[in-house]
């Protein structure tokens, strides 16, 4: 730390140690010497790999950073004494950048409260910015067995560490939620594949990487790993959400994520933040919990990092708890409003369990032998198989609720007695509760259905005349209510469901 050593003779040398890296803060410049260790999805453990990242991480960097990086070093010996010029032998390289003020950072802002909901939200511009022009990863990146490998990796790299810095019941508990969701949400994950979400992106985007200064400066991305850096951009996010959290700032993390969903239009990544914010809190355990097994950590900065550890670790778990309960859904309207397509749409997209009234109805009718059809109010349509109807219906979601599964209920809830029904079953199973109205002008719904009893694959039997009778007696909803028109864009309608069931 000599500053004599560095060309530019700055006043003062300050080192500062991570777990992959030595970093020397010389006056404006900052030098990084990567460590030689070897975490098996980091490899620094010769002098051609850490030269070869070195250069990885200037290029990478200046997507994001512009002009910060300045390029690398090497790194001269000659007998007892080092030198950044020649001649002598090569023993190390090292990562040149402009120094950037502390005081500008984003974690510094928030420490001192200055952080604004205004500045998340001009961050949340710059990484949707970033997305949008970031290349899309490699076919060998965009399938879900990287995702799983690089949670199962976590999980290994994590065990060590159980009765230190993560309890076993916590640990087992994120453990079983992340793979339920992995199995519950294939549909939804290789959509986001198929629909160009894997990016090659920052893949450490946290406050401490991010300065208010020119602008916008990102720095200090992933470079070590391709797999870890590229991920869907939902990941991205939840990453700075997560970290936004972990400061106890929920009004900068809900303005960021909320900003970033309005200028791109994903609203998916409501369905998919808690799991990658809970994923991504698990990494930072992981790493902090390195610390305290590097010899060259000294015991307070051990003590510190292993407060930190436990921190992450249990707002994977309150992420989890969050995310796992189950949610009840009840899909209602009149005949011809587009319920039944809406609800079968959105349980596919969440991975959740879709009960058609009418198709129970149906069941209950075969299973008893009773004849079928019948008018309104009549046949196997009177108020005693509608009532015998729904209580069958809410009595399998209620199972399936209580199994940890959500549930997409499709009927027309034509009267508050069903709703509240619904509501109650949600209740006693520990779900949330919500309740949907499709809506349509009369000249949409005539039309439609008009078209399906002209094609007759639709399971309902309710004609025009029919949806005359039900409109007289049906009652809507109250206010608490996600109103939805079915004559607009789906991907519109299942937005402002997702809001409600899933708020930040």
């Amino acid at each position: 730390m000599i500053p004599e050593f560095y060309p530019h003779r700055p006043r003062h040398v300050q080192l500062e140690e991570t777990h992959i890296s030595t970093v020397f803060l010389a006056g404006d410049l900052v030098y990084k010497i990567k460590k030689s260790v070897d975490f098996g999805f980091l490899d620094y453990s010769t002098l051609r790999k850490r030269a070869w990242w070195c250069r990885r991480e200037v290029e990478l960097n200046r997507r994001l950073a512009g002009d910060l990086y300045l390029g690398t070093a090497r790194i001269y010996r000659r007998g007892r004494h080092f030198s950044l010029e020649p001649p002598g032998k090569v023993v190390e390289h090292a990562v040149v950048m402009r120094r950037l003020p502390r005081d500008r950072l984003f974690s510094s802002l928030m420490a001192e409260g200055r952080a604004t909901l205004a500045q998340a939200r001009r961050i949340a511009a710059r990484v949707a910015e970033f997305h949008r022009s970031a290349a899309e990863a490699p076919p060998r990146d965009r399938v879900l067995g990287v995702l799983k490998r690089n949670i199962d990796e976590n999980f290994r790299q994590t065990e060590p560490y159980i009765g230190k810095t993560v309890r076993r019941s916590d640990y087992q508990a994120v453990y079983d939620y992340s793979r339920r969701f992995l199995a519950d949400h294939v549909f939804l994950l290789k959509k986001r594949i198929g629909d160009g979400r894997i990016r090659d992106c920052h893949g450490d985007l946290r406050a401490e990487h991010i300065c208010l200064v020119n602008g916008i400066v990102i720095y200090d991305c992933i470079e070590f790993s391709a797999r870890l850096r590229r991920g869907d951009v939902a990941a991205e996010v939840a990453f700075l959400y997560m970290d936004l959290l972990f400061h106890r700032h929920p009004h900068l993390a809900r303005a960021f994520a909320g900003e970033y969903i309005r200028r791109t239009g994903d609203w998916e990544i409501r369905l998919l933040l808690s799991f990658y914010a809970c994923y991504r809190a698990v990494v930072r355990e992981k790493v902090e919990s390195f610390r305290l097994s590097d010899p060259h950590v000294l015991p307070a900065r051990k003590k510190e990092a292993k407060r930190r550890a436990a921190r992450y670790f249990h707002l994977a778990r309150d992420l989890a708890d969050r995310d796992a309960m189950p949610r009840l859904f009840a899909v209602g309207g009149l005949p011809g409003t587009g319920k039944s397509v809406l609800a079968s749409a959105w349980a596919r997209r969440l991975g959740a369990a879709c009960l058609d009234s009418d198709v129970i109805r149906k069941e209950l009718v075969r299973s008893e032998g009773a004849g079928g059809g019948g008018g309104w109010l009549s046949g196997i349509y009177t108020r005693e198989w509608t009532e015998r109807t729904y209580g069958e219906m809410i009595g399998r979601a209620e199972a399936l609720l209580r199994e940890g599964k959500s549930v997409v209920l499709d009927a027309t809830f034509s009267r508050r007695h069903f709703r509240r029904l619904a509501a109650a079953a949600a209740r006693r199973s520990g779900a949330r509760y919500v309740t949907v109205e499709c809506t349509c002008s009369t000249a949409v719904v005539r039309k439609r259905i008009a078209g399906r009893s002209g094609r007759g694959t639709s399971v309902s039997d309710a004609d025009w005349r029919v949806y005359l009778e039900m409109k007289k007696t049906y009652v809507p909803p109250r206010r608490a209510t996600v109103r939805v028109n079915t004559s607009n864009d789906q991907e519109e309608s299942l937005a402002k469901i997702a809001a409600a069931a899933y708020p930040f």
